[in-house]
């Protein structure tokens, strides 16, 4: 998971994004009106009308999908095309816009009725792989994930229900948040780990790599062999070095370059796996470097 500015999104959004926006708040409302009226007109319950009036809501914002979509191109220039979860390249993905506080339902929070004030809400996006955004599971592996509906929080306060209450703390690591994804690292062996030992940081990292399926067996391998491979790299940079061959030390060292720099597949992991060898002055320097 690598940091995301999200002024780099807002820089990259549509010129048109505004009316967009109001174009399709205005829609909502006035199917959310015409559905309140109708059932109000039917003599319906308190409840029922309310329950209807959600259920018009929710209709109505999915029916407006064209709007995150929108905002697609913006958030996959803004991480080079990787899932800001997991880093992986978006070729085949085929929901690439993850809500961050889900629009619809909350699975940790009977009855919610979904953050959908934030349904057209840009800073409420993420760049999501289909793997992290929806349920899959890893036969193989023994592992299952996907983001889906799920918004564990760190109470107080509790899941905030309306636009008025106060905003809940997200339990997931969050890739806009740079402190976040500074509790995420990989081990060698290429499964995600948390940084740091206290109770909280472990919970939110154990959680996030359940829901993100950070750990799916085919990440694991991928990033086994991009610590191996980083490994060998700086071992042939530095039997180079020790025989005077300047070229082929510059020929690992432009490999290491390539895997740790921001638009490569994995960076994150890629730079975890290289601060083993920041003993080496080179090392250091690439390192030192905002690639």
């Amino acid at each position: 998971m690598r940091f995301i500015l999200l002024d780099d999104v807002c820089d990259l959004l549509p010129p048109n994004w505004a009316d967009l926006v109001a174009e399709a708040k205005a829609y909502v409302e006035r199917k959310v009106l015409q559905a309140r009226t109708a059932a109000i007109a039917a003599d319906k319950s308190p409840a029922e009308i309310e329950e209807l009036t959600l259920e018009a809501r929710h209709k109505a914002i999915n029916k407006k999908s064209s709007v995150w979509r929108a905002a697609e191109k913006a958030l996959r220039l803004a991480s080079y095309g990787k899932c800001w979860y997991c880093e992986s390249i978006q070729d085949r993905s085929d929901k690439p816009v993850d809500h961050f506080r889900p629009k619809n339902s909350v699975y940790e929070a009977s009855g919610h009725p979904g953050y959908w004030w934030l349904a057209f809400e840009w800073t409420n996006y993420r760049y999501s792989c289909t793997y992290c955004n929806s349920k899959r599971r890893d036969i193989a592996g023994g592992t299952e994930g996907g983001k889906q509906d799920h918004f564990p929080i760190i109470p107080p306060p509790p899941h905030a229900r309306t636009e008025t209450d106060p905003q809940d703390r997200a339990k997931l690591l969050d890739p806009t948040n740079d402190s976040d994804t500074k509790l995420l690292t990989f081990l060698p062996n290429g499964f995600p780990h948390s940084m740091k030992s206290d109770q909280m940081s472990s919970d939110r990292v154990e959680e996030s790599i359940t829901l993100y399926h950070l750990d799916h067996g085919a990440l694991v391998k991928k990033r086994k062999r991009l610590a191996d491979d980083i490994s060998q790299h700086v071992v042939n940079a530095n039997t180079a070095i020790a025989h005077g061959d300047d070229i082929n030390y510059r020929f690992h060292k432009k490999e290491i370059i390539k895997r740790v720099r921001a638009n490569a597949e994995y960076s994150s992991a890629a730079r975890v796996y290289l601060q083993v060898h920041r003993t080496h002055q080179w090392v250091e320097e690439i390192l030192s470097h905002d690639l």
